[in-house]
């Protein structure tokens, strides 16, 4: 299960992810990151949500890094990641993974939190 939406006023990424089914829905994830991206200007913000998300098996971890990196060379500027307020594992898979690939993706436990934080660095 996963969401993958822009604000083009904002040139905001936004993506939602839950329990992910297999390899073929990962892959259709990372096209579908890079197809969004391709609509935002160099310099874009990211919001991920993660609250439902279940870590998942480390082959696909390839995938995560993958598009990772794909994110820093289409110019995202800065990363939030919402994590569960109750504080789960799932976000330190995300966070482990973007330390190898050079970015670090401040954790929020709320969207308004993180659309908060988002906002004040596009308005400077």
């Amino acid at each position: 299960m996963y969401q993958i939406t822009i604000d083009k006023k904002k040139n905001r990424l936004y993506l939602m992810f839950g329990a992910i089914k297999d390899e073929t829905e990962m892959h259709e994830i990372v096209e579908n990151i890079r197809r969004e991206c391709g609509k935002l200007k160099t310099g874009f913000t990211c919001l991920t949500d993660l609250r439902k998300y279940n870590p998942v098996e480390g082959i696909y971890e390839k995938y995560i890094r993958e598009t990772q990196q794909d994110l820093i060379n289409a110019g995202m500027s800065k990363v939030v990641r919402v994590r569960s307020p109750m504080g789960t594992m799932a976000h330190f898979q995300f966070d482990n993974i973007s330390y190898e690939v050079g970015y670090h993706a401040q954790n929020v436990t709320s969207i308004e939190e993180g659309e908060k934080i988002l906002d004040k660095e596009n308005n400077g």
